[in-house]
């Protein structure tokens, strides 16, 4: 006969929540999964789990590797199986409202992690930093890196301190009590000296704690700083470049400015070329040649340049005839 107080299990068909590729046991009071009757639909890669009686997700959770989305939130999960990792497939994670207090280990195998919601959980100081806020869905995506980049860089002897500091806080109540009663069983000064040990261990084991939780908290930090160095180089290179492209673009008009400025002078040297090439031809009497150069002359500029051209050969002519005079006659 069971108890009143105990919760009887909840048996689901799980072959009538199965749609497409999605398997929905949301509100069904569920204390413990079926996990090998899900596995057996292998088409099934979204799983939705929400609003249910589930403490732990059991033993064998972790054959489901093709779930790509799973759907947590709102139980009374208080810890995830550390072969989770094993679900490599995941992209979608959502946590919302449970008793969650830390992550395991094994969450650096999600690589493909894109969405983490852990709102709702009473995380421990550290996870809260790697976490964050997980307000926006921007926020979540940004958790889902953060806890996957930090639990794959996470040290073994790290998490093994940990392990053990959690195993010496557990026992160290009982230690406590029987040091108590040895105590006031022995009285006086040998029970201040028996006391000494047990306080000794709790020491101990609040420094491992505190070394642990140290450890957890520097990784982010470091994350963080190596997050703002890389975007600080970033940021000194993204300078460097615009002002490579400033230059760039200032040598380039100089550039352009100096080639207009030799063009325009080669040009003025032709046509000064060409000017006196003309009045050559004139001077020396062959109109046919000065005819055929005037041909190619515009009809805008040719009466201009024939008027300047003969207004200078009278002037040379003059001026050669008056340097060829002896000066007596001037």
């Amino acid at each position: 006969m069971p108890k009143p107080g105990d919760k009887a299990k909840v048996k689901v068909n799980v072959k009538e929540r199965v749609v497409d590729e999605t398997c929905d046991l949301s509100l069904s009071e569920l204390s413990e999964i079926p996990v090998r009757e899900i596995a057996s639909f292998k088409r099934v890669t979204v799983l939705d789990l929400s609003s249910n009686r589930l403490v732990n997700l059991g033993k064998n959770f972790s054959i489901l590797t093709r779930l790509v989305r799973l759907d947590l939130s709102k139980n009374q999960i208080k810890f995830l199986p550390e072969d989770f990792g094993q679900l490599e497939q995941l992209r979608h994670l959502d946590l919302y409202n449970n008793c969650l207090e830390h992550l395991p280990i094994s969450f650096g195998q999600l690589r493909r992690l894109r969405y983490l919601d852990l709102k709702g959980n009473p995380l421990t100081p550290a996870w809260e930093k790697i976490v964050g806020c997980c307000s926006t869905q921007k926020d979540c995506q940004q958790a889902a890196k953060n806890t996957v980049s930090i639990c794959a860089n996470y040290k073994p002897e790290l998490i093994e301190r940990e392990r053990l500091a959690a195993q010496e806080s557990q026992k160290m109540p009982g230690a406590g009590d029987s040091s108590a009663t040895a105590v006031q069983t022995n009285g006086g000064a040998a029970g201040g000296k028996k006391s000494t040990k047990p306080n000794n261990k709790k020491a101990k084991a609040k420094k491992l704690a505190g070394g642990g939780d140290n450890e957890l908290t520097i990784k982010p930090v470091n994350a963080v700083g190596s997050a703002g160095t890389a975007s600080a180089l970033g940021s000194k290179s993204t300078q460097k470049n615009n002002q490579k492209k400033k230059n760039s673009k200032g040598d380039s008009w100089l550039n352009l400015l100096s080639r207009a400025a030799l063009s325009s002078l080669v040009s003025f040297l032709v046509l000064f070329i060409i000017n006196l090439l003309i009045i050559y031809m004139i001077m020396f009497k062959n109109p046919d040649i000065a005819d055929k150069l005037v041909e190619y002359i515009p009809h805008q500029y040719r009466d201009w340049i024939l008027t300047k051209t003969e207004i200078f050969r009278l002037r040379v002519t003059d001026w050669i005839s008056e340097f060829r005079t002896p000066p007596e006659e001037h």
